[in-house]
């Protein structure tokens, strides 16, 4: 686990961080998302700029392939959840 501290992912679960290099991934990630892989050189040089090599921008876009799997299998399936549930995001 990234072992961030509960603001941090209360932030990445509305779409935002506070550290300027994982904000620009969050963006990246939500960008991927909004447009459907369909990402624009601009959002590719963005990303880059903040530090990110293609080989990490290929994990984030791995990242939001497996949990729109997983979202779409559990949204057909509707699975037994084992796990807690996870509180609404809030506000900060």
């Amino acid at each position: 686990m990234a072992k961030l501290p509960a603001d941090e992912i209360i932030l990445a679960r509305k779409g935002h961080a506070t550290d300027l290099k994982r904000d620009a991934a969050v963006q990246f990630a939500r960008k991927v998302i909004e447009v459907r892989g369909h990402v624009s050189d601009t959002d590719l040089k963005t990303v880059r700029n903040a530090g990110y090599t293609d080989a990490t921008i290929a994990e984030i876009v791995a990242l939001v392939a497996v949990y729109s799997l997983t979202n779409f299998f559990n949204n057909v399936f509707d699975p037994e959840k084992d796990y807690p549930a996870v509180p609404p995001a809030g506000s900060i």
